[in-house]
């Protein structure tokens, strides 16, 4: 008798780990969100997301968030640098960090702007976002 792997049929897989899946979730969400595909980045959503930015801006939509966005800048580029995931009390956290670029209203253009994203991942759906940057540091005066 032998105790080789044999070609019998079985399938041995491994799982991903629920921070795994969560921190793809999430990348595929910031690369959508910055592609403006507003149905794609929609679809990683719970029912009931909330988005605050620095200064308490609260959005329930994306539609919200990007028309806010288009008072205070133009197109934006987020190079994230670091995906980092923990457990938390009722869900995933998962942190992207890294920098901006991109253009204000006015055709100025801006770059090396630090940011992070904290995500609360929730039954495989992103159910809050909370943004940090330092953008008011590079606003034109």
């Amino acid at each position: 008798m032998s105790n080789a792997i044999s070609d019998s049929g079985i399938v041995v897989a491994t799982g991903r780990t629920e921070r795994a899946v969560a921190v793809d979730l999430v990348r595929e969400f910031i690369d959508a969100l910055s592609r403006r595909d507003l149905a794609s980045a929609r679809a990683r959503l719970a029912m009931g997301f909330e988005m605050t930015l620095s200064g308490n801006h609260r959005f329930r939509t994306l539609e919200d968030f990007v028309a806010f966005s288009r008072t205070r800048n133009g197109p934006t580029h987020k190079a994230v640098e670091v995906i980092e995931a923990c457990e938390a009390a009722n869900g995933i956290a998962v942190y992207a960090r890294g920098v901006m670029s991109g253009e204000w209203v006015d055709g100025q253009r801006f770059a090396d702007v630090r940011f992070i994203d904290r995500f609360m991942v929730v039954e495989g759906r992103i159910a809050e976002m909370d943004v940090w940057s330092d953008m008011a540091e590079f606003r034109p005066r």
